[in-house]
């Protein structure tokens, strides 16, 4: 009966372990976008669009070479300009089997003291999405295509507020903080506008700012009584260098 007991036990704790392993693997499994958009519908906000982004500085490329890239990816429909000395090459392509428009750009400056370059590869879709980790694996997918390492991925999600709904910026703000477990670094509010930039132990990697450290951004924008209250949430994204 011991030995019985003891088999009973060890069995118990191996399904014990297999059930927390496998919340602690679904949990890491959550992408921004899908924490993002789950945040979101819990708070009743209708999504209405969404964008997954990544750049990456990349070294000094001549307009051949950037010319030699965009031939790789033929998919896309090139449209090439040069403006204020950089070298725009700009890819669109209106994928209808993910019903996303993917769009790459390759930066290249054209001063002589501080030329750089960048590429920048950006999906963008609309609704809400049955598998938000899919879409996030075929971003990181097609990202390491590009870039031949796994970039820093920003996403960003807009929602409109049931117009029915009586909505209070401030208090719609702080709801949305608490959703994300965030608390405010900065804020910016207007009668009908409020930005909330905060920091979320839910992510790890974050931005510096004057005041403390950033990993989430929260929008909200109201048309006025009885109208529409748009909300956009998203990763921060530093965009001095471009």
């Amino acid at each position: 009966m011991r030995y019985k007991g003891i088999g009973i036990m060890v069995i118990t704790l191996s399904i014990l372990f297999s059930f927390v392993a496998n919340h602690i693997g679904a949990t890491e499994r959550q992408s921004k976008l899908l924490q993002i958009a789950k945040g979101m519908e819990h708070q009743d906000i209708d999504i209405k669009e969404w964008s997954l982004y990544a750049k990456q500085v990349v070294s000094n490329q001549s307009i051949d070479e950037v010319k030699l890239m965009t031939d790789q990816y033929r998919q896309f429909k090139w449209t090439f300009s040069e403006d204020d000395n950089v070298y725009k090459a700009i890819g669109v392509y209106n994928n209808r089997e993910k019903n996303v428009t993917e769009k790459l750009q390759i930066l290249n400056t054209l001063t002589k003291n501080q030329s750089q370059s960048y590429i920048l590869y950006e999906v963008k879709g609309v609704n809400s999405q049955k598998n938000w980790n899919n879409i996030n694996d075929y971003f990181q997918t097609n990202a390491f295509d590009i870039f031949h390492e796994k970039p820093t991925i920003f996403a960003c999600v807009a929602g409109i507020i049931n117009d029915n709904m009586e909505v209070v910026l401030k208090q719609k703000s702080e709801n949305l903080l608490k959703e994300f477990e965030a608390k405010p670094v900065e804020q910016l509010q207007e009668p009908d506008f409020l930005s909330v930039s905060a920091k979320t132990p839910i992510w790890e990697d974050y931005i510096p700012t004057d005041e403390n450290n950033m990993n989430i951004q929260i929008a909200l924008r109201t048309d006025g009584l009885g109208g529409k209250t748009t909300v956009v949430i998203g990763t921060p994204i530093i965009t001095s260098e471009y």
